[in-house]
């Protein structure tokens, strides 16, 4: 007869485990727990001795979990105010009502604060703590360069990030941007989509309460539509941001603040002036954040602001790119009102010139304050292995770009050409000295492009640069048209130089959504080399007014697509 199988030991008795492997001495589970094995006892021990000193051992589960910990099932410690795992992710913990002790459930300021989440909601902070490490090292090495994300302090947010107190929300649009730029994982960017909906979440429940961090994180949430293609979203959240900028009157100095404080205030109103240029493009109605209400410094150099420590010392590029963009904009808005002129204007020539000259005083004082000449086309590539090349190449694009938007309405039969009543009392000579001057800078332009397009390697490169891009291509394959001495460029350089173009475009804007209409318009314009008016009207007949409100190719209000519908006959 076989012997009877030994009994499992007291403590997997009393924790209920399936199996004891009854080993002699300690069994499996005791040994894995640490425990006190009843097996361990001496054999002449009596029984009842045994039973004495043998305890239930020490529970080792916490007596309650939260709310995210049961979510992701794992194990909770059960601590108060937070959990072990909430404390390491730096998320919000909260317990249901029944999971806490009555103290404190009563020291509670509302009945809801410790209610169940709804399931959908997920844990407030999803995300580990080194992964969002990772997020800030990659934000600040490719999206802070580019002027639009330049308004947030780099020391501040690594010393809040260690020290947990960083706001939840900016933390999660923050890290949620640099993925929807930087990475491809499918997977990840869902997840991204549902932080940027919590994110615009707590913004509206706070909408009375505006804060430069939630201007902040509302910046980088119109940033995150722009990139996924939501134009109409990104525009009316852009300008809920510029209307709470004015509110926090952002728009003026505040001597009274300290340096950081000071200078973010001002690098959040100039990265709104940058954001409205991509919607308003010249139209006053399109504007969130004019430049008639900025009465702030332009934004201090790196060195001031973030005491980055470099071998190089780098010229103060982040302001000189808003000085060019300020005068492109006035550029445009000129432009579009000469549209819907109907009289000559003899002091055209005049107001060309005082542009021109604010140009060249901003080249005078970079040589002067920096060494640095922004005309110079091989400055950027000089830096191509710099953080700081993005700003290099956008402030020379920029200033070459705006030469061309100012020559190019005396161009006859350009899109964006005077009307013929102000053309024909235009002196020849300045007309010959407009086409030169296009010819000259949209040369530079592609002698920077071609640089770029074979010797830098960059993750990703400014919005601006693919509209440059885009509207020099446009230009450099007009000029062949315009009669012979006018223009030295042959159709063969201009077909050359739209194959640049459109390199550059498929490298590095292919597969962002906003660029997929300039990609398309330039090709469709490459196709047409030869025929007449080749980047004139695309229109035949356009009154001046539509001219004047005529949006770009590349303006996200007109990618929007808002329709004035949904009225009954």
């Amino acid at each position: 007869m076989p012997r009877p199988a030994r009994s499992p030991c007291l403590q997997c008795r009393y924790r209920k485990v399936v199996r004891c492997d009854r080993r002699q001495d300690t069994c499996g589970s005791c040994e894995r727990l640490q425990f006190a094995c009843s097996f361990k006892q001496p054999s002449g021990q009596k029984k009842d001795q045994r039973n004495a000193q043998s305890v239930p051992p020490e529970r080792q589960r916490a007596s309650r979990a939260c709310l995210a910990c049961k979510r992701l099932k794992a194990r909770c410690s059960g601590e108060l105010p937070a959990c072990d795992n909430c404390r390491h992710r730096q998320r919000q913990c909260r317990y249901a009502a029944s999971d806490l002790p009555e103290t404190a459930v009563a020291s509670s300021n509302t009945l809801d604060e410790f209610k169940e989440m709804d399931d959908s909601l997920g844990p407030l902070f999803p995300i580990r703590r080194q992964e969002m490490l990772d997020a800030i090292d990659r934000f600040f090495l490719h999206l802070y360069p580019i002027g639009s994300f330049s308004f947030l302090h780099e020391p501040s947010i690594r010393q809040h990030c260690a020290a947990g107190t960083w706001d939840p929300s900016l933390a999660l649009v923050l890290a949620a941007v640099t993925n929807v730029y930087l990475s491809s994982d499918d997977r990840l960017l869902q997840e991204c989509n549902s932080w940027i909906r919590r994110v615009e979440t707590e913004i509206w429940e706070h909408l009375h309460q505006p804060c430069i961090t939630r201007v902040q994180s509302l910046l980088l949430v119109v940033h995150y539509h722009i990139q996924t293609g939501e134009f109409s979203r990104a525009y009316m959240l852009a300008g809920m941001a510029a209307r709470s900028a004015t509110a926090l009157r952002l728009n003026y100095e505040r001597p009274e603040l300290g340096l950081v404080a000071q200078e973010t205030r001002r690098r959040v109103l100039w990265a709104l002036t940058s954001v409205d240029g991509i919607f308003s493009v010249g139209l006053p109605e399109y504007e969130t954040t004019p430049y008639a209400i900025v009465y702030q410094q332009l934004p201090c150099s790196e060195e001031e602001y973030s005491n980055v420590n470099e071998p190089q010392k780098h010229p103060n590029l982040l302001a000189a790119c808003f000085q060019v963009s300020k005068i492109q904009r006035d550029v445009m808005r000129l432009t579009r009102q000469l549209a819907i002129s109907d009289k000559p204007l003899v002091e055209l020539p005049g107001l060309v010139q005082e542009i021109q000259n604010d140009l060249w005083r901003l080249h005078s004082d970079l040589e002067l304050t920096a060494d640095f000449s922004i005309s110079a086309t091989n400055q950027p590539l000089k830096m191509k292995e710099s953080r700081w090349f993005p700003r290099y190449l956008m402030a020379s694009l920029s200033w070459h770009q705006v030469h061309c938007d100012l020559y190019r309405i005396f161009l006859p039969g350009y899109a964006e050409a005077v009307p013929r009543v102000i053309m024909d009392t235009t002196d020849v000579n300045f007309r010959h000295h407009a086409a030169e001057m296009c010819r000259i800078h949209v040369q530079l332009i592609f002698k920077i492009l071609r640089g770029v397009l074979k010797e830098a390697d960059v993750p990703l490169l400014p919005l601006y640069v693919a509209v440059c891009t885009y509207q020099a291509a446009r230009l450099t394959l007009f000029l062949p048209s315009l009669p012979s001495g006018n223009s030295r460029i042959t159709t063969e350089n201009a077909m050359s130089s739209a194959t640049t173009a459109l390199g550059i475009l498929y490298k590095f804007f292919s597969t962002t959504p906003w660029a997929q209409d300039i990609i398309a318009d330039l090709e469709r314009l490459v196709q047409s080399v030869g025929a007449p008016g080749v980047g004139g009207h695309s229109v035949h007949g356009d009154s001046a007014r539509q001219r004047h409100s005529q949006l770009a190719v590349h303006s996200l209000i007109r990618q929007a697509n808002f329709v004035d519908g949904g009225y009954e006959n």
